[in-house]
């Protein structure tokens, strides 16, 4: 049986504007991700076998989250069934095995399961000797979910045991701006950067919270042009003055728990910069060096929140 390790990382965003909602209801984005060291690892197995036909393949998930289902409604599966359905015709059938060891907190708004499903499109790219393209992982990568393209392009950066054509590619990079429905990605620099990742004791629906954000009068948006000019000129305080979730116009409000870190987090002289990632319910906290995250991730901790201390790579 061949296997790969891969890194699956978490990613935060640096902004988020909603531009306009399409016929199918789904909501066009302009926004920009950075990818974080803080990462699952995900060790995709595979094994031919003679009784099985080409395109015919066994699929076991697992992972050392009980809670965490291993089925169709894994990201990770469903990039198994999308590479067979596509390519396995191409391969001898046999067994395909995931084993996702995870650290980042579930619908947290990190793409953790975007993540997982990345991880497994480069993994059976690799052991399926396909010679995929970087451009062509993300288009497949596309169809599993609205993250999962960046999460493509940023494993590629930093995942050293997938081809050299794909990590070299020019789409491989740790930040990137999203439009459309958040799948067409255009590479930026990143900064480097000490964090902390918090959450709260609670779930927040990610379709409730775009639903909610139509009834929401937005008054402050990100300028999303001034933010990329100013990660290419390394300008911290022009991106931190265009760090601008408007998803945090419904979120804040819905669950003030979220709202109740933020404020934490923003009274913290350690604390650069807070903002909520994604829909929530997790907040990201700049902090100037790694000891001041730190401390600021075990003060969370003693209140009870579930806070992870980390940062952004490039």
């Amino acid at each position: 049986m061949r296997e790969i390790k891969i890194r699956s990382f978490a990613k935060i965003n640096l902004s988020i504007d909603i531009t306009g909602v399409l016929e199918s209801g789904m909501h066009q984005v302009d926004m920009i991700m950075h990818q974080l060291s803080f990462h699952d690892d995900v060790v995709v197995k595979y094994a031919p076998m003679k009784k099985k036909r080409r395109g015919e393949f066994d699929i076991r998930v697992s992972t050392n989250r009980y809670y965490i289902p291993t089925d169709e409604r894994n990201l990770a599966y469903k990039a198994v069934q999308v590479m067979m359905e596509v390519y396995g015709r191409r391969v001898p059938g046999g067994r395909v095995e995931v084993h996702i060891f995870k650290r980042i907190p579930v619908a947290a708004g990190l793409a953790g399961g975007s993540g997982n499903g990345a991880a497994v499109l480069h993994g059976l790219n690799q052991l399926w000797k396909l010679g995929l393209s970087l451009e062509r992982l993300c288009e497949l990568g596309a169809t599993l979910g609205s993250d999962v393209p960046f999460c493509v392009m940023g494993q590629a950066a930093m995942n050293f045991d997938i081809p050299k054509k794909v990590r070299r590619s020019p789409l491989a990079a740790t930040c990137g701006r999203a439009t459309g429905t958040g799948t067409e990605i255009v590479p930026l620099p990143g900064i480097r950067k000490a964090l902390v990742i918090a959450k709260p004791p609670i779930g927040v629906s990610t379709k409730e919270v775009y639903g909610g954000i139509d009834g929401c009068r937005i008054e402050k948006r990100p300028d999303n042009d001034a933010l990329t000019t100013a990660l290419k000129q390394k300008d911290c305080g022009q991106i931190y003055a265009n760090c601008i979730n408007v998803l945090e116009n419904y979120t804040l409000r819905a669950y003030p728990k979220v709202q109740e870190l933020k404020d934490i987090l923003q009274a913290d002289s350690r604390v650069e910069l807070a903002l909520m990632s994604g829909s929530g319910p997790t907040v990201f906290a700049m902090c100037r060096t790694i000891a001041d995250a730190k401390v600021v991730c075990e003060n969370l901790r003693q209140e009870g929140y579930e806070a992870y201390w980390t940062k952004t790579i490039k």
